[in-house]
């Protein structure tokens, strides 16, 4: 319970479990809460012990204000959990009966990444208040209780609160019901602050619910995300509707968080001025590439996405490497759930089958799908010998005359990958449950390939070649797992390709 909303305020001395509190430290205490209540970086400072970046602290900063609506872009690693955690901390220790409600487009970034990131900072105030010598009363964990979707005053949870609700298509309602208002007296009281993770993702639905509660007056809003999405509430509060916001923006070159190799190696393998450099490293919006395949938010919202695959098909697909520099990949898909990933480099055809032999009973594969092509027939003639249940696929062989969405493709290999974009599009599916270096590049794979179309009016993807040409590395990671989206017999072969 803070102590201004408890009988901490009425009495001039008070006896708890382990501590005693004078009226004297209590004095202190609702002194510093005035002080950080005008400066929270001042807050994170003196009660989380952090030492904010600069970036860190001109978000903190930013939201100060009374009625601040803050909205900030920003590229992987730069540390915006944390600082997006410590003004939610501040906002609730230093403003009575406050409302706090946090959203996201799935519960994994809201539940393991926002929450279990205020878990930390709270253990960090609570260690460092210990070492201090302060009362054990005056601890965050001693004056709120922490549940996995929920921080409330002990005191009084139903009206003073931090609440996390997931923000989706069907379910626009997420941020509604919540206004500013509390007991009258003491300043601050009853102040809200709307928290948006991973903003670009969130459906413009969930924004326009929020926007009455935001005309109240004093009432914050604070988002924050990576730049995924060209158009949407984000990408306009940073556009055309940017003179109603402080607008922030936060490149990895700028934080000393940042591994400095960290640009380097996303150029090295999707391009320079390529979407995922621009949009991870350098926090910028991703271009309107009118020839990419696949759109970014799509496979970037599959990266905090968990998706149930029971009840599917557990199909695995293995993309054999060709070339010097190209990738051996395994992949299990069972319907919207991508759930394993193993790469390897430089083994030979019985080690591959192997490999995907073993692969397959740890995986409860029920088929596996290789691409045929060359160095793969060996490896379709070595599973079929072992009773593996295995399908051969020749991605060179003509497409299905089958329309997805709006286009045929030429070569079955783009009839594959206009169904993983269907898919992506579609289908809500989750790479959450894999390592996720692993589910960074496969994200970043499926986004680079470009498309034409010959002419017949089918449409033609991107050379694997033609994607070296322009430095970006072979998709072998998206091309395993196209593999699974396969529906046909067992293809003919051939012996060498160029696409």
């Amino acid at each position: 319970m803070c102590p201004l909303a408890s009988p901490w305020s009425r009495r001039r001395e008070v006896s708890m479990p382990g501590s005693f509190l004078s009226s004297d430290l209590f004095d202190r205490y609702a002194h510093l809460r005035t002080l950080w209540r005008a400066d929270p970086v001042l807050y994170a400072r003196q009660r989380l012990g952090l030492t904010p970046t600069v970036q860190q602290a001109a978000l903190l900063a930013a939201v100060a204000p009374s009625g601040a609506k803050v909205t900030a872009r920003a590229g992987h690693g730069v540390g915006k959990t944390t600082a997006t955690g410590a003004a939610i901390w501040w906002h609730l220790e230093c403003f009575d009966y406050s409302k706090t409600p946090c959203t996201a487009p799935t519960a994994s970034q809201l539940e393991q990444i926002l929450w279990s990131e205020l878990a930390r900072l709270c253990r960090g105030a609570d260690l460092r208040a210990e070492s201090l010598g302060l009362p054990g009363a005056l601890r965050l964990s001693a004056l709120f209780d922490l549940s996995a979707q929920r921080i409330a005053d002990r005191g009084r949870p139903r009206e003073w609160f931090a609440v996390a609700r997931t923000a989706r298509p069907d379910n626009p309602d997420a941020l509604q019901g919540f206004h500013a208002g509390g007991p009258a007296g003491g300043e601050g009281r009853g102040a809200l602050m709307f928290v948006i993770e991973e903003a670009s993702g969130v459906p413009d639905a969930v924004f326009e619910v929020a926007e009455g509660a935001l005309s109240g007056p004093g009432a914050r809003l604070l988002m924050v995300g990576n730049p995924t999405r060209n158009t949407g509430f984000f990408a306009r509060s940073h556009k055309q509707d940017r003179s109603a916001y402080t607008a922030l923006h936060f490149c990895c070159a700028d934080s000393p968080l940042v591994d400095p190799g960290y640009r380097p190696g996303l150029v090295r393998k999707y391009g320079e001025g390529s979407n995922i450099v621009r949009v991870r490293a350098d926090g910028v919006f991703p271009r309107q590439d009118d020839d990419v395949l696949i759109a970014l938010e799509w496979a970037e919202a599959a990266l905090g996405r968990t998706a149930e695959g029971g009840g599917h098909e557990r199909r695995l697909g293995l993309d054999v490497a060709r070339f010097g520099d190209d990738r051996t990949v395994f992949v299990l898909r069972a319907g919207p759930a991508v759930e394993a990933l193993e790469v390897t480099t430089g083994r030979d055809t019985m080690a591959v089958a192997g490999q995907a032999r073993r692969l397959s009973a740890l995986w409860r594969a029920q088929r596996v799908f290789v691409d045929e092509i060359g160095v793969g027939a060996g490896v379709v003639d070595r599973l079929r010998e072992e009773g593996v249940p295995v399908v051969g696929v020749n991605v060179a062989t003509a497409a299905p005359e089958r329309v997805v969405g709006e286009e045929r493709g030429a070569l079955l290999r783009d009839h594959l990958w206009l169904c993983l974009r269907a898919w992506l599009r579609d289908s809500q599916p989750g790479f959450a449950g894999l390592p996720r270096d692993l589910a960074q590049d496969l994200a970043g794979e499926l986004v680079c390939p470009r498309y034409g179309f010959e002419g017949s009016g089918r449409l033609k993807l991107e050379s694997k070649e033609a994607l070296k040409r322009r430095g970006v590395r072979s998709p072998d990671l998206a091309d395993a797992l196209a593999l699974t989206f396969y529906e046909g017999g067992a293809a003919g072969r051939v012996t060498a390709l160029r696409w």
